[in-house]
């Protein structure tokens, strides 16, 4: 509870809604959501203007953030100095994003690392999200199309939601990178790489595995792979060959998500599904592809994933995949944004209860769950928004709420991006 209080107070109350025109960064308004340009030559520049956009935008809220945290952030500086240490092998250049950062938000580098391990764990739990990629061959505009049913506890989709505050969208471009649309509530702590300038999308969904070993998290993969990556055949390389992070549900791998996410990629022509965990990579290519929160790759056995075991939870990730698979093979050819926006994401017909509003259904509500409403605390999750991306056109669909209820905004990047 200390941490929720802790989100609400830094996050819920209004930012300062900043002027466009400021030295540091460019900014402007897409459907009422900022969109800031940070352009840097090197990533400790990246990390000094982004610290000091941050400390603008929500005031004193990220030091009170801190201040509130700062007794599990000590316990978690044995971890922090060993990931430390990964990041000068293998990812150097975010450690000096992260100490750009540091020296701009007055917060000990050690301790920002602490953040960066057990941030996430505030928001996601094991069963989250829905995700989808198509190649062109399958879609009815020779487009690819990648989407992110993103679920979260209802007591933090007012902030996904953007309902009050809406973070920041961050367009991160450093002289010698690919350019990036970053998402993310402390970006450099906490975003994931949406888009590239290359026509590289990404999405994810989370999965608890029992298979431990030190590395990058899966928010840092992320970030390296849209900097550097220009089609779903290098992401492969990247991930099969990288240091992964791998950890059991526990504070210092953000139980779990640090660590262990399916990730779909899609480029101009190409769509890509990828499994890991520290010792196990799997990867598939395909034309048709969906993820939800187990390995379909991957042997359970060895990685510690969710099995289909008729627990509520663990069931509800099996229907959802199997559901999903249905309607991309039932669209298939015809399949485009329309979709989409009202198909695939709003689905609510092969869940727990049929035609029902539920947990197990793609666009997920804590409706009709097994002894409703009584058990409504137990379940109080679901969709939060959704994002979907046409990689191409570098243009994103967002839906800042149930997609049942709730219309997408377009956001296009193509000024940014192309």
């Amino acid at each position: 509870m200390k941490w929720f209080v802790a989100i609400i107070f830094i996050l819920l109350l209004n930012p300062v809604f900043l002027s466009e025109e400021h030295k540091e960064y460019n900014m402007r308004y897409k459907e009422g959501i900022p969109v800031v340009e940070i352009k840097a030559k090197t990533d400790y520049e990246y990390g000094l203007k982004e610290g000091k956009f941050l400390k603008e935008y929500y005031g004193d809220r990220v030091e009170a953030l801190y201040d509130i945290w700062k007794e599990k952030v000590i316990a978690m500086e044995k971890e922090a100095k060993q990931h430390i240490k990964t990041l000068q092998k293998y990812y150097p250049s975010f450690l000096e994003r992260l100490k750009g950062l540091s020296d701009a938000l007055c917060i000990p580098l050690l301790h920002l690392v602490a953040l960066d391990l057990i941030f996430p764990s505030i928001f996601m739990k094991k069963d989250a999200c829905t995700s989808a990629a198509i190649a062109a061959f399958a879609t009815k505009d020779n487009q690819t199309y990648i989407s992110w049913n993103i679920d979260v506890s209802y007591l933090y989709k007012i902030i996904f939601s953007r309902y009050l505050s809406p973070p920041p969208l961050i367009i991160c471009n450093i002289t010698g990178k690919y350019k990036y649309v970053k998402f993310g509530i402390l970006p450099s702590i906490f975003g994931f790489g949406l888009l590239n300038e290359k026509g590289l999308a990404y999405a994810a969904a989370m999965v608890e595995v029992n298979d431990t070993g030190e590395g990058l998290t899966s928010l840092e993969l992320n970030n390296l792979a849209m900097e550097t990556c220009s089609s779903v055949k290098e992401v492969k390389e990247l991930y099969e060959n990288a240091e992964r992070r791998s950890g059991i549900k526990k504070l210092d791998t953000a139980f779990g998500l640090t660590s262990n996410m399916n990730t779909l990629w899609v480029d101009g022509k190409e769509a890509m599904l990828i499994e890991y965990t520290h010792n196990y990579f799997a990867f598939k290519k395909g034309i048709l592809l969906a993820e939800t929160n187990h390995h379909q790759l991957l042997d359970a056995n060895l990685t510690g994933a969710p099995k289909n075991d008729g627990t509520f939870m663990n069931t509800s990730s099996f229907v959802r995949l199997k559901r999903a698979y249905e309607l991309l093979n039932e669209y298939n050819g015809l399949i485009d944004i329309d979709f989409f926006m009202r198909v695939f994401t709003v689905d609510h017909k092969k869940g727990y209860m049929e035609n029902k509003r539920d947990l197990w259904d793609i666009c997920r509500h804590s409706l009709n769950t097994p002894h409703f409403p009584w058990d409504l605390l137990s379940y109080f999750y679901g969709t939060a928004c959704v994002v979907i991306i046409q990689p191409r056109e570098y243009i994103a669909y967002y839906c800042p709420g149930h997609p049942c209820w709730v219309p997408f905004k377009k956001l296009d990047f193509k000024d940014e991006l192309g």
